[in-house]
């Protein structure tokens, strides 16, 4: 190996830059992190970066010192590793790095990685700033055991939407919460909780503003206390049953179709709902219905939470359109209850929140850039031995959260507060907002026979229909059948729920007179639920529909008797003068007219 004496510039002026303070002054570096990582030693670690910190406040702190300072990566990647230590404890973090090499590899990177570090520590502080003043609350270095598998496990979960992901599910695991009625047994192991929320973001399962948020609110939609396989049917559910609910993604309006009841005991065994399944068709009072908010929110990406009010529990969930009813202009909202005046959240664990302050301490996080700032202030100003200068930094810290704007909104409001002690009468609507049919009470004629011919008989689209009508129970319902945009393509029609009467009429034009058999594709969430099918005031079929669980099905055939020619068929639910006939919601997608075989 040739190696060369000659005088080097540019050697010199990057030693030099290295040593623009004494000599005799320490710097970190990587041998002496590295060294602490190896040796778990992060007590001595922070003996020397703490006076470093401290050498590095200004003599007397201005925003515009400050604000270098924090823009100084060295800087930056220093009062991060100070904090993140500081909060999981040294002795603990020295116990993770020594407990296994893949422990330390994990350290060495993240302790050099400020963005990383960042999304940590600010996704895990408290919501409210004086919580955050306190300065009690505490990393659990359990958190970066589950951060490294998956980790390990997933390349990508190292950068991007995944990292946030990871390293969410790792500071608030499933069982961190309140399960509620329905939830899992056993809490989902961390680990397949994160590929199952991955699988279902690489299919487009999961609604596009999951592409948007921040760690903390991933971890409130990875902690859900459901079982994977009730997560995916509550999607598929919606799919078929209810595709309007997606029209916002407010799949929280599904909470209407919870039968406020005792459920009953085919739905509850041994006392518990045993599944989500239980809890729509068996019903409930405000905790199952508080739990089936927060559930189907967090089975297709939504941020979501269970609140506590005076007697009562029910839900607050972040909006894609924060314009949407209630609280205009505000991203959070509380549904089925009170206003965010009386509510009461667990907004980190052990963190409890009136409403109140949990929605100003959520709208200070919005700006993004200056919490970050903020945060980073009073981390450096907790690392400071001399309480002037602190004192003095945390000021800064008070003044940029002051200068986050945030909306006004109606504290007392709520999404439905009606359905809070009553069964309800949800208001159905499809991708364009209500109904297109709400605005009268039948079609117009159609001038050609709906369906199409079969080999035997006719399929009819539900859509297809000349007219319709019925008679509402309260206001707020149609008097009409609905029409919903299906999920995969085309029409479906929507029997509402408790209506007086509802119906659709098909004009068909039928090859030959006879015996046929009528099979539907349908969906229903109750027991009980069934279609007419009449020909003027007769009575020809009527066709059962089984409790799917708001899944498509093939209908049981059943035999009705046709003339040949055109005629019109009714499809309706029973007439129900005093409620003693009330469905509960049937989506409809076809059906089909088959001649019977002699």
């Amino acid at each position: 190996m040739i190696t060369s004496t000659a005088f080097n510039p540019l050697r010199v002026a990057a030693l030099l830059g290295v040593f623009a303070t004494p000599l005799h002054a320490w710097e970190p570096n990587a041998q002496v992190l590295d060294a602490a990582i190896s040796s778990g030693d992060f007590a001595g670690y922070l003996s020397k970066i703490s006076p470093w910190l401290n050498q590095k406040s200004p003599a007397k702190p201005d925003e515009a010192s400050l604000t270098a300072l924090l823009n100084t990566p060295a800087f930056h990647m220093v009062l991060d590793q100070h904090q993140l230590i500081t909060k999981t404890g040294a002795d603990q973090l020295g116990a993770f790095a020594k407990a296994s090499p893949a422990n330390q590899t994990f350290l060495k990177a993240l302790l050099r990685n400020a963005p990383a570090m960042d999304l940590y520590l600010e996704g895990s502080v408290p919501i409210s700033l004086a919580k955050r003043e306190e300065n009690k609350w505490t990393l659990n270095p359990a958190s970066l055991d589950i951060w490294q598998k998956i980790q390990s496990a997933d390349p990508e979960a190292k950068d991007g939407i995944y990292q946030k992901m990871a390293i969410a599910i790792s500071i608030l695991p499933p069982g961190s919460v309140n399960i509620g009625a329905g939830g899992a047994a056993t809490p989902a192991d961390p680990l397949v909780r994160y590929h199952y929320y991955k699988t279902a973001h690489e299919n487009q399962e999961l609604f596009p503003s999951f592409d948007h948020l921040t760690v903390w609110e991933y971890s409130k939609i990875l902690c859900s206390g459901s079982t994977d396989a009730d997560l995916t049917w509550a999607r598929e559910m919606i799919n078929n049953f209810r595709p309007d609910l997606r029209a916002d993604e407010l799949v929280v309006n599904s909470t209407s179709l919870v039968w406020r009841r005792g459920a009953p005991p085919q739905f509850y065994p041994n006392g518990g709902y045993q599944n989500f399944k239980n809890v729509l068709a068996g019903g409930g009072k405000c905790g199952p219905r508080s739990s089936w908010s927060v559930m189907v929110c967090h089975a297709f990406g939504i941020p979501a939470i269970g609140v506590g009010q005076p007697g009562h529990a029910c839900v607050a969930y972040k909006a894609a359109n924060p314009m949407t009813e209630p609280q205009p202009g505000s991203a959070w909202k509380v549904g089925y209850g009170a206003g965010w005046d009386k509510s009461t959240v667990e907004a980190t664990k052990g963190e409890s929140l009136k409403g109140p302050a949990f929605l100003e301490g959520i709208e200070k996080r919005t700006d993004a850039a200056k919490f970050s700032q903020v945060e980073h202030l009073r981390w450096f100003a907790s690392a400071l031995t001399e309480a002037g200068k602190a004192e003095a930094i945390m000021g800064f810290a008070r003044k940029i959260n002051d200068s986050i704007t945030t909306s006004k909104t109606d504290l007392t409001a709520s999404l439905k507060p009606e359905e809070a002690e009553a069964d309800p009468g949800g208001k159905a609507a499809s991708k364009g907002g209500l109904s297109r049919l709400s605005a009268s009470a039948a079609s117009p004629s159609r001038l050609a026979p709906a369906g199409k011919a079969l080999s035997g008989g006719i399929q009819v689209d539900a859509a297809s229909f000349a007219k319709t009508g019925g008679k509402i129970s309260w206001g707020g319902q149609v008097p009409n059948v609905l029409v919903h945009d299906s999920f995969g393509g085309g029409k479906q029609v929507y029997f509402q729920q408790q209506m007086k009467e509802q119906w659709a009429d098909y004009t068909l034009d039928v090859p030959a007179a006879g015996v046929y058999q009528i099979v539907m594709q349908a969906a229903c969430i109750n027991e009980d639920q069934l279609l007419e099918v009449c020909s003027g005031d007769n009575l020809l079929a009527t066709v059962l529909i089984a409790p799917a669980f708001g899944v498509w099905q093939q209908t049981k055939p059943v035999e009705l008797t046709l003339a040949k020619g055109k005629q019109t068929l009714r499809i309706q639910t029973p007439v129900s003068v005093d409620a003693e006939h009330h469905k509960r919601g049937i989506a409809l997608k076809n059906f089909q007219l088959k001649a019977k075989a002699n």
